[in-house]
């Protein structure tokens, strides 16, 4: 069955359950980064928030439940959240880290889930945040986009789309190429504010 075959049977069909889970992220002034997550379903309504360095650690952590089906769960798993700093979000092995820290008899189920959709939500938005400070001044396509993330640790064997198999040592040297134009251009740019 394909997809439509598949949710062509909810038709008809009263839902038994709903949960959604949205993560936002913000740059600030300082160059720290701001990721704000919230999970909603039918027995949950929690946040987190989680405050970070310029190098993608976790500076301040923080939660609230709003709604939870036991009072007992609302006081420690929040407080674990503490243990947490100094986490690197990017780094291999983050997630590992945060159930060492937080072990699971001490935390929350749904905690842990916001957590791991939360570092991978600031995965993918660090990539915005680093197009932003070349744009305008680099150009690249996708495919050359997706050559050199395949030269990062972070990212390569992790899916299909960075497959080691699947580098193009051509379009990685044109895409070097354009990445090394773009830093003298930005390192003149620099120059220039400076004075120099």
């Amino acid at each position: 069955m394909d997809y439509e075959e598949i949710t062509a049977q909810a038709k008809h069909h009263k839902q038994v359950f709903g949960r959604l889970v949205s993560c936002e992220m913000y740059m600030l002034e300082d160059g720290k980064k701001l990721a704000l997550s919230r999970m909603h379903d039918d027995y949950h309504d929690m946040n987190l928030a989680i405050l970070l360095d310029d190098s993608f650690r976790i500076v301040e952590i923080g939660g609230r439940m709003g709604r939870i089906p036991y009072p007992c769960c609302e006081k420690k798993p929040m407080e674990m959240l503490r243990s947490l700093k100094g986490v690197g979000v990017l780094e291999r092995g983050g997630l590992k880290k945060v159930k060492e820290r937080i072990p699971r008899n001490l935390g929350c189920t749904h905690v842990y889930e916001m957590i791991e959709s939360t570092f991978r939500a600031i995965f993918v938005g660090s990539y915005s945040i680093y197009n932003q400070k070349w744009e305008g001044v680099l150009d690249l396509n996708l495919e050359e986009n997706r050559q050199l993330g395949l030269q990062s640790p972070a990212l390569t064997d992790t899916c299909y789309a960075f497959n080691r198999e699947s580098k193009d040592p051509e379009i990685l040297a044109r895409a070097c190429e354009k990445v090394e134009e773009a830093r003298k251009m930005m390192d003149a740019i620099e120059a220039v504010k400076r004075g120099e």
